[in-house]
């Protein structure tokens, strides 16, 4: 049985809601000031809230970005005399869900409360199916559905039982060091400690100083001994981030450590053993490496005997608007904010967008995002402007079978990333579709299709049909009004 909190200061209209909404099968509490339901409301929420707009001391507008603080998901329905009808609009603005004029009508009323509590149950599901899939499609932090995404999954916990060497590759942003870190969390080890250390951010000397450490007196400065990130590692996990940056002389001495298990700090002249589980990254080819002379072959070889490919987000935008979601998750939680999600258009943009600095990139524009929106859904204004650009600009080539079915993936063609114009969006097969656009003139002899004319078209039947209304024909191609006139300006319309 749901629960309505009722806040009027006038008694006898609280008694005579509380009776009707009883008779109709809820549980009413109700009270007289904003004050006394914000005291209700941290003591046990309800499921919903009924509130007169003119209240003693907090009024309607202010009671609403209350509650909405305490929790951002609780519907509230105002009501009004008619004289203050735009001050409850301000208070709906404000994140109210609806309101009603006095006297009430109890019908609508009724309407209202099921339609609100019927919305606040399946955005509740949607939050749970989201977290489902969250957890279903993570692997510590590492997060993807796509068929590339579960083959690594699936190897990281297959390799992750061994004390194999293990070498990671992967371009700059594709999460090499979260793949490292869920190979630890899977194996034995995990209860040790796993020590990482990035070749490509320190000096050779200050680097070997920090794998190998230095007994008291090894140089000018080392007043006291010192433990290395090698023997930190022991019984865990040593990480090597971005082998490839790593001197010749340091890989001999990282060759003998794994060929005798067995270092001897700087300065010092007693072997140590160590035991520890190698894992390495790099964003190098190390075999081109070794060709041009800049990595050992023996250590390449003692290297790669478990390869794991970390994939670019080129190879896996399935999980794009995976991505978006956790991440707007993390970012709400770090920002304070309560951001539900992206627009379609935004994550179009986000789907179509190359993403040259792979998950790293579309991790730090969310943040941005995040970080800037003031609403509760991010639109297109809030996006980077060179990813607009990118977008705006980037060809997509659909000659081929494999690529049109791309293009249809990506949301290119299938009334996805650009408004298709009337004849597109129908059903019938993808070849038939393609005919038509190649007959439109959207289609160039390269197989390009020229999204530019799409949008143009697109956006010019729409300020036709809503005869010149921008706010309309923003709505209707679901992007904001200034989107709407950088197209207008853009297309010369």
């Amino acid at each position: 049985m749901e629960t309505i909190l009722v806040i009027d200061d006038k008694k006898n209209i609280r008694e005579v809601l509380k009776d009707f909404l009883e008779t109709e099968g809820y549980t009413v509490v109700a009270c007289g000031s904003g004050e006394e339901a914000l005291t209700l409301i941290d003591e046990d929420l309800p499921d919903i809230v009924l509130t007169d707009f003119k209240l003693p001391g907090i009024d309607g507008i202010k009671l609403t970005k209350k509650i909405h603080q305490l929790d951002s998901q609780m519907p509230i329905i105002l009501f009004t005399a008619y004289g203050s009808i735009s001050s409850a609009v301000e208070a709906i603005k404000a994140g109210g869900y609806d309101y009603l004029t006095k006297p009430l009508d109890y019908d609508l009323l009724k309407i209202i409360l099921r339609r609100a509590l019927d919305q606040k149950m399946i955005k509740q599901e949607n939050l749970f199916l989201k977290e489902e899939v969250l957890k279903r499609y993570n692997l510590d932090k590492l997060v993807g559905r796509s068929p590339v995404m579960q083959k690594m999954f699936s190897l990281i916990k297959t390799v992750a039982v061994s004390n194999s060497t293990v070498l990671i590759e992967g371009k700059y942003g594709t999460g090499k060091e979260l793949v490292a870190r869920a190979i630890h969390r899977y194996s034995d080890r995990r209860d040790k400690p796993l020590v990482t250390v990035d070749c490509s951010a320190l000096p050779e000397g200050l680097l070997e100083s920090e794998l190998f450490g230095y007994e008291r007196g090894a140089f000018t400065g080392a007043s006291n001994k010192k433990k290395g990130r090698i023997e930190l590692a022991d019984g865990g996990t040593l990480f090597l981030d971005e082998i490839g940056e790593m001197s010749l002389q340091l890989q001999a001495k990282l060759l003998r450590v794994i060929q005798e298990k067995q270092f001897i700090r700087l300065g010092g002249l007693q072997p140590l053993s160590i035991d520890f589980r190698l894992i390495v990254a790099t964003n190098k080819d190390l075999k081109a490496e070794i060709v041009s002379g800049s990595f050992r072959a023996d250590l390449f070889y003692r290297l790669n005997v478990i390869k794991i490919k970390a994939p670019g987000l080129l190879e896996r935008k399935d999980d794009i608007p995976l991505l978006v979601n956790h991440f707007l998750s993390e970012f709400n939680r770090h920002e304070g904010k309560s951001i539900k999600g992206v627009s379609p258009r935004v994550m179009e943009i986000l789907s179509v967008y190359d993403w040259p600095g792979n998950v790293r990139e579309l991790e730090n524009c969310i943040e941005r995002m995040t970080v800037i929106c003031p609403e509760n859904i991010i639109t297109e204004e809030y996006l980077p402007q060179e990813i607009k650009d990118a977008v705006d600009m980037h060809p997509v080539n659909i000659a081929g079978e494999d690529k049109l079915q791309s293009a249809v993936h990506a949301g290119v063609y299938n009334n996805g990333y650009f408004k298709i114009p009337a004849g597109f969006t129908d059903t019938g097969s993808f070849r038939d579709k393609l005919h038509r656009a190649d007959s439109a003139g959207y289609i160039d002899s390269s197989g390009n299709l020229h999204l530019d004319k799409i949008e143009r078209e697109a956006v010019l039947k729409a300020l036709k049909r809503t005869n010149w209304n921008k706010s309309e024909a923003a709505r209707l191609l679901n992007i904001d009004r200034k989107a709407l006139y950088n197209r207008i300006r853009k297309y010369n319309l």
